[in-house]
């Protein structure tokens, strides 16, 4: 199963990334990092329901610093 949560240190590095995204005509939307286990996250997240693997190849080509990444199952 993809990793559909991509996670970014901040609301606007999320923001860019989602832009960037939608022009490869690849859906997401932009959400606050969720806890994850008992481990406190900072950040924003970009949620992309298909095409996650894809989505997170994209973004790493044009420069963007990818924290990690995890499945809504994961939290």
């Amino acid at each position: 199963m993809e990793n559909r949560l991509i996670m970014f240190q901040n609301i606007t590095i999320a923001v860019r990334a989602k832009n960037i995204l939608e022009k490869a005509g690849i859906h997401g939307y932009v959400q606050k990092t969720p806890k994850i286990g008992n481990k406190a996250v900072c950040g924003y997240s970009v949620f992309v329901p298909q095409k996650a693997d894809l989505a997170a190849e994209i973004l790493r080509r044009k420069g963007f610093n990818i924290l990690g990444r995890t499945d809504s199952n994961s939290i």
